[in-house]
């Protein structure tokens, strides 16, 4: 019985595009509803991990353009030629809406014809908070990427150990909706998969699996922070007396990130007059942060005390915040993605000024701190005051703290205080 499909942020942006466009290509991770979502879409499906079809592709490519469009190629890095062939099709007048592809691999990146402005991208991620639907939004990025001045007020009874539960379902809308154990195994065979699988599938050799593992550990420590690549390497190598080299992890990094499950947040960068002492490490994250604390063992209880295991080193300041941060970032993601904005980080080079998000659209930014507990005060608002005071004629800036808290509103500083259920898309 097919399981009713439940409705994703990207689906009005997906229906857009195929109304622009003739090929559009959905990306992500594994098990994040790809092909879920573009079934929805799609009048006739080609699924190419299944050997049959695969076959009959390979064999004559040209029948998937003879049947009911929209059509449906999933997986199809298993025929890599078959971009070229939707490149060509395209060219060659294809009709608008006529072709859905997914794909989870590295392969969509190399060796490979852009395909621009022939073939536009969408990335999908694990579910937002939104789609999770922990409470009805009082205040959108959308709205908030208007520039126009607005206030904002609204209530939600959940609390930091509803959203501590949240990140322990995970986003991942097979997974999330199983028993708590079933969950937890389901999670931690997804990371044994990218380790035995992932790296063999794309012809990358893992001579010390306990190495990588290592690796993975640490970079989930340093989850939400712009800890350096030689840190995280170090600390592997203390916390576990095993790393892999620099070259060998420099490849598995990139292949993480090539199949969508680590991301590194680029800094908003805008040198000159504005700023002239900007940092430019990225802010690591991995693709849910369920796979954080899965990796590291760490349990609800331990989490909320506060008390996490030696393995997160000194790469930290507060390892609930930056788990929750990194709840947050799941989430901005998507919602930067469906308005086609642009989400990054801001951080001085001496460390004392620092903005955990920006949204950018067009002259509006907007300017967010997280914050995993629920009462703000003055002291928490001071960078956002200070970088809008920074920016001010440049950009019209918008302010808002994500907060635990239950109660939504603005305060006569302007900045915004929402809790994290209570901010939605559009």
């Amino acid at each position: 019985m097919k399981i009713m499909y439940k409705k994703r942020l990207m689906d009005s942006l997906l229906q857009e595009y195929l109304e622009d466009f003739p090929a559009v290509l959905i990306e992500g991770a594994k098990d994040v509803g790809k092909t879920s979502t573009c079934q929805e879409f799609s009048k006739t499906e080609y699924h190419l991990d299944m050997r049959e079809q695969l076959s009959i592709v390979q064999a004559d490519a040209s029948i998937l353009f003879r049947q009911e469009l929209p059509v449906l190629i999933d997986e199809w890095q298993r025929f890599p030629e078959i971009w070229d062939i939707v490149r060509r099709e395209v060219d060659a007048d294809l009709p608008l809406g006529s072709v859905l592809l997914t794909g989870s691999s590295p392969s969509l990146h190399q060796g490979l014809h852009s395909g621009s402005g022939r073939i536009e991208r969408l990335k999908m991620r694990p579910f937002s908070i939104e789609e999770r639907e922990l409470a009805e939004p009082v205040i959108t990025i959308k709205t908030l990427l208007t520039g126009v001045a607005l206030t904002v007020s609204g209530k939600t009874a959940l609390t930091l150990s509803d959203y501590i539960d949240e990140i322990y379902k995970s986003g991942f809308p097979g997974i999330r909706v199983r028993s708590e154990r079933a969950i937890k195994r389901s999670l931690t065979s997804y990371i044994d998969n990218i380790i035995e699988r992932d790296f063999q599938e794309n012809n990358i050799i893992v001579r010390k699996p306990k190495a990588l593992m290592a690796w993975l550990k640490t970079y989930a420590a340093a989850t939400a922070t712009t800890t350096s690549f030689k840190t995280i390497l170090e600390a592997a190598l203390a916390n576990e007396n095993i790393s892999p080299s620099t070259k060998t992890a420099t490849s598995y990094r990139d292949l993480l990130q090539n199949i969508g499950i680590i991301e590194e947040l680029q800094p908003w960068i805008k040198m000159g007059k504005i700023f002239s002492n900007i940092a430019k490490a990225p802010k690591h994250f991995l693709l849910d942060p369920a796979l954080s604390v899965t990796l590291l063992n760490i349990t609800r209880e331990t989490l909320l005390a506060g008390q996490p295991p030696k393995v997160i080193g000194t790469l930290n300041k507060s390892f609930l915040g930056q788990i929750f941060e990194s709840f947050v970032y799941q989430s901005l993601a998507v919602y930067a993605e469906v308005n086609e904005a642009e989400l990054s980080h801001f951080r001085t080079s001496d460390g004392t000024r620092e903005i955990d998000f920006i949204i950018e659209k067009d002259d509006v930014i907007v300017l967010i701190e997280v914050k995993s507990k629920s009462a703000i005060t003055t002291h928490d608002v001071r960078h956002l005051n200070w970088f809008e005071e920074k920016v001010k004629g440049e950009f019209k800036v918008q302010k808002i703290i994500v907060t635990t808290g239950s109660q939504a509103y603005t305060r006569q500083d302007g900045v915004h205080v929402v809790p994290v259920a209570l901010l939605g898309a559009i």
